[in-house]
């Protein structure tokens, strides 16, 4: 059997805007944090595990306690909730997501998982919101490990319990960020990129061997399923200027 371990975040659903909006009103709602860097790529981990805990280590000059997440976690999760109420649309996935998601879960010799570095409560509002039901599908979350590798990892040890596998004949990561690449370059497994545009051409430049749009073409998803490569060492340097 293969698994497919998919992103939520830019690569299920159209969130990352109101993602980052609901993350950054939350902290300044919940720990009158202002000012806060939002190139999440330039954090050592993209996991909301870890961003929390370094804003908030930097805010209050130590880790912060389980009350002190717990309280930023309930206020960026009721702004989600808020944003989804004004405008649904906020909320959209990627074209095809439900779709692909509902014909891969059928396909005999493919098993699917989520993981994701956003919180629990977050992710499943946002798979919901945009009508995407996983039903028992394993999932990991920033909850599992404050690294993309962790998550990743605890979603592949969920899948194996769950479809009762030893290991996987093959193990493919879906994503959109240039996190997502290093990820699966670091725990040697095949990656396909989901972007389009500029953030497509960087994905590319990092390594991803291939790289789709949306999910609106089964056919050319499940042939990029069975060709992608690990992430090459190539794409850490960009290419040289003609």
């Amino acid at each position: 059997m293969r698994l497919a371990i998919f992103d939520i975040d830019g690569t299920l659903t159209e969130t990352n805007s109101v993602d980052s909006v609901c993350f950054v009103q939350a902290m300044a709602d919940a720990h009158s944090v202002v000012g806060m860097s939002t190139n999440w790529g330039a954090y050592a981990h993209t996991t909301d595990s870890f961003i929390t805990v370094e804003i908030l280590r930097e805010r209050f000059g130590r880790p912060p306690d389980d009350e002190e997440l717990s309280k930023f976690q309930s206020r960026f999760v009721s702004l989600l909730e808020e944003h989804r109420a004004k405008d649904a649309a906020l909320f959209a996935e990627i074209g095809g997501a439900g779709d692909a998601l509902a014909r891969l879960g059928r396909e005999p010799d493919w098993a699917v998982a989520v993981a994701s570095g956003c919180w629990r409560g977050s992710g499943v509002l946002k798979l919901r919101a945009a009508g995407l039901e996983l039903g028992d599908a394993p999932a990991a979350f920033a909850e599992d490990g404050v690294s993309r590798e962790e998550i990743l990892r605890a979603a592949v040890s969920r899948a194996c319990e769950l479809y009762r596998q030893e290991s996987f004949e093959r193990i493919v990561s879906l994503g959109d960020g240039l996190w997502d690449v290093r990820a699966a370059r670091n725990l040697g497994i095949p990656f396909v990129g989901v972007a389009r545009g500029a953030r497509a051409k960087k994905l590319r430049r990092a390594g991803a061997s291939h790289v789709i749009e949306d999910f609106r073409d089964y056919g050319r998803l499940m042939r990029c399923l069975t060709e992608a490569e690990v992430p090459g060492q190539e794409g850490l340097n960009p290419p040289p200027t003609q």
